[in-house]
C-alpha cells in the first residue's frame, strides 16, 4: 500500500471513530432525557404525584423492552447488511419518535413513544463500536475507543443542562433534531473493510445461535452482561429513583434529578477516555476495567455511608460513581473483541441492549425489596448494588483478554 493510500485509511478511520462519537453522544442524550424530565413532563400531563413511581418503571422499562427488541434486530441486520445500515435505519427510528414524544398527552402514548425510540437507540452504539474496532488497528483502539466515550458520554451531560433550563417538550425536539443532524454526517462514512472481506466467504452471518449453541461462547456473552451489570445500576436506577433514595436516606434537602445527571454523566465523559488511556498503558482490557470497578465499588461505598450529610456530598459521589463507571464503552470494545466477524454488530449491540436491560429485572427487585423493606428505597439500593459487584467481578475473571487481537476471524 503507497503512502496516499495509507493516509486514505486512516483518515477514513477517524471520521468513523468522530461520527461513531457523536452517534453516542445523540444516543445518551436521548436515553437520559426521560429521567432528567420525567417529573416536570409529569406534573403537565397531570398524572397523579403518587403513582409516579409506577408509571416510572413502566415507562423506563418500555424503553429498555425496546432496546432489548432492538439490539436483537439491529445488531441482526448489521452481521447480515452491513454496518452503515444499522447506523442509518437505528438513528432514523430514535429521532423520529423522540420528536413525536414532546407531543404525547396521556401516559401510555408517552410509555410507546419510550418503546419505539428504544427500538431505534438500539442499534446506534454497538454498531458504532463494532465499526470502529473494526476500522482501528489493535494497537491504537483503545485511544479510538477513548475518543468515543468521551465525546459520547456529553449527551447525557448536555441532556441534564437542557432539562434544566427548557421545557420537557423542548428537550424532547432537541434529541430528535440532534439525530436528523447526525444522520447527515453518516454519509461521511465508509463500510467496515472486514465486513466486505467477509463477502467473500461463505459463512452464517448474524446468527444467534452461533452463541447458544456453544457453551464456551454462550458463557462469554452471558459474563460480559454480569460485568455491565453494576454500571447500569447505577445509571438505571440510582439516578432514576434518586428523589426517592435520598428521602429514604432521611435528607430534607432533596437533590435535583438533572443536577445528578450532568454530574453523574460529567464524571462519566471524563472516565471512558481515562478507561480506555489505562488500557493502553496497562496492554490489558480487563485489568483497566477491573480497576474502574473497583473504584466504582470504594466511591458506592462511600455514598451510601456519607451522602444523607449534605446535596453536596451526595452530588460529589455520583459524580465520582460516574467516573467509575467509565468502563462501559471498554466493555463493548472487550465484547466486540470477543467474537468473530460474522456475528460481531450482533453480539456487542444485543450485549449492550441486554446490559441496558438489567434496568427491567433490577427496577422490579429494587422495589420489591424495597416494599419488604417497609418502603425503605436507602437500604434496598445497598442489597441490590451488592449482589451486582460480587457477580460483576466473578464475571471478569472469565472472560478473554483481547488487547491488540486481530480481529479478522469467523465463527
Amino acid at each position: 500500500m503507497n503512502e496516499a493510500n495509507a493516509d486514505f485509511v486512516s483518515r477514513k478511520a477517524i471520521i468513523g471513530v468522530v461520527v461513531a462519537a457523536l452517534g453516542f453522544f445523540v444516543d445518551l442524550y436521548d436515553i437520559i432525557i426521560f429521567s432528567a424530565e420525567r417529573i416536570d413532563s409529569f406534573r403537565d400531563l397531570q398524572i397523579s404525584e403518587d403513582t409516579w413511581p409506577l408509571h416510572t418503571r413502566n415507562i423506563l422499562n418500555a424503553q429498555m423492552l425496546g432496546m432489548l427488541i432492538g439490539g436483537f434486530l439491529w445488531g441482526t441486520i448489521g452481521d447480515k447488511f452491513g454496518r452503515l445500515k444499522v447506523l442509518f435505519g437505528s438513528i432514523l427510528m430514535y429521532s423520529l419518535f423522540t420528536f413525536i414524544n414532546a407531543y404525547v398527552r396521556d401516559v401510555n402514548s408517552y410509555m410507546w413513544c419510550r418503546f419505539l425510540a428504544g427500538v431505534g437507540l438500539a442499534g446506534e452504539l454497538g454498531a458504532g463500536i463494532t465499526l470502529v474496532s473494526e476500522q482501528i488497528s489493535g494497537k491504537y483502539r483503545g485511544f479510538a475507543v477513548a475518543l468515543v466515550g468521551g465525546i459520547g458520554m456529553f449527551g447525557a451531560v448536555t441532556a441534564g443542562i437542557v432539562a434544566t433550563f427548557f421545557s420537557w417538550k423542548t428537550s424532547f425536539i432537541i434529541g430528535g433534531l440532534l439525530g436528523i443532524l447526525l444522520l447527515l454526517l453518516r454519509f461521511s462514512v465508509a463500510e467496515s473493510g472486514l465486513f466486505a472481506h467477509m463477502a467473500n466467504h461463505s459463512v452464517t452471518k448474524g446468527n444467534f445461535l452461533i452463541v447458544l449453541r456453544n457453551k464456551k461462547r454462550s458463557w462469554k456473552f452471558f459474563c460480559v452482561l454480569l460485568v455491565g451489570m453494576p454500571g447500569w445500576f447505577a445509571t438505571g436506577i440510582l439516578i432514576t429513583f434518586t428523589k426517592e433514595v435520598a428521602a429514604s436516606m432521611g435528607m430534607t434537602n432533596l437533590p435535583v434529578a438533572a443536577t445528578v445527571i450532568s454530574l453523574n454523566f460529567l464524571g462519566f465523559a471524563l472516565g471512558d477516555p481515562l478507561c480506555g488511556l489505562l488500557s493502553q498503558y496497562l496492554k490489558s482490557r480487563k485489568k483497566a476495567i477491573f480497576t474502574f470497578l473497583a473504584s466504582y465499588s470504594l466511591f458506592l461505598a462511600l455514598f451510601f455511608l456519607f451522602a444523607r450529610n449534605s446535596v453536596t456530598l451526595y452530588y460529589l459521589f455520583f459524580t465520582m460513581m460516574g467516573l467509575s463507571v467509565g468502563f462501559t464503552i471498554m466493555l463493548l470494545t472487550l465484547t466486540a473483541e470477543q467474537f468473530g466477524t460474522n456475528i460481531r454488530t450482533l453480539v456487542t449491540s444485543f450485549a449492550l441492549n441486554l446490559i441496558r436491560g438489567w434496568v427491567i429485572p433490577l427496577s422490579f427487585a429494587f422495589q420489591w425489596v424495597a416494599g419488604l423493606l417497609n418502603g425503605n428505597y436507602y437500604y434496598s439500593a445497598i442489597i441490590i448494588a451488592s449482589v451486582a459487584l460480587v457477580f460483576a467481578f466473578f464475571a471478569l475473571t472469565q472472560l478473554e483478554e483481547t488487547y491488540q487481537k486481530n480481529l479478522d476471524f469467523y465463527e
